[in-house]
């Protein structure tokens, strides 16, 4: 059976070069132009030279714009701020002596001197404009618990009775009878309030709950009222 192995495929095949693909080209031929400005190295030039106008001899010491001095005008002296410095044949002067007493002169000075009054920097407050004055926020304070108190004082004013005529006093057995029909009715509140379910997943049972609630609030300010001693009663309440 033939299995296709040979001797000969040991030996190595000779190498054989890709073909090369053709050069490629663009289809825009020629260089592109690009657009040179003018003047775009050196700037544009503001004047004409000409070639043969150069400086020459003697022209320095004609009058014109380059050379003021001709004409007449004189430089600007300039000060140097510092000395120049001495040089090696220059001396410096010796053997000068002075008959000062410092020690005695800086007494004397001292002696004689005016004392300078200390600055201070603290902030004196007392020295302020509105020193001693009431500030003006105080009296708008004022103002406001002014109102305040009217307000207050108005509100309990039209709530007390204009006549002592309409006030009674509520007696013992009235009270007790007002106590016992308030804890009954918190009891059979309370009672339905307890068989409320924990999961309150609608709204109708966030609603009922809010006014057990809010009813047993009420009946408990109630007994707190009616729990006192002495109670009293107005007409136009009844």
């Amino acid at each position: 059976m033939d299995t296709g192995e040979s001797v000969y495929n040991l030996i190595p095949e000779p190498f054989q070069a890709p073909p090369k693909q053709p050069l490629y080209r663009s289809r825009f031929p020629g260089v592109p132009a690009t657009a040179k400005k003018p003047a775009a190295s050196m700037g544009i030039p503001h004047t004409v030279v000409d070639t043969q106008k150069f400086l020459k001899k003697g022209t320095s010491q004609q009058a014109s714009v380059g050379n003021p001095e001709a004409v007449g005008v004189q430089k600007r002296s300039t000060v140097k701020a510092k000395p120049m410095v001495p040089t090696r044949t220059e001396k410096p002067v010796m053997g000068l002596v002075s008959q000062k007493n410092y020690i005695t002169a800086n007494a004397v000075d001292n002696i004689l001197a005016v004392p300078k009054k200390p600055v201070s920097t603290r902030v004196n407050y007392l020295a302020k404009q509105d020193y001693g004055q009431v500030p003006a926020y105080l009296g708008r304070v004022k103002q406001q618990i002014q109102e305040e108190y009217r307000m207050i004082e108005d509100m309990q004013n039209s709530n007390q009775p204009q006549e002592e005529d309409d006030i009674e006093l509520v007696t013992d057995d009235e009270r007790n009878k007002l106590l016992e029909g308030l804890k009954a009715n918190w009891e059979a509140v309370n009672k339905e309030y307890q068989t409320l379910s924990f999961t309150l997943d609608t709204p109708a049972k966030k609603k009922r709950k809010e006014e057990y609630e809010a009813q047993l609030e009420q009946i408990e300010n109630d007994i707190r009222k009616l729990s006192k001693k002495f109670v009293f009663v107005h007409h136009s309440s009844w």
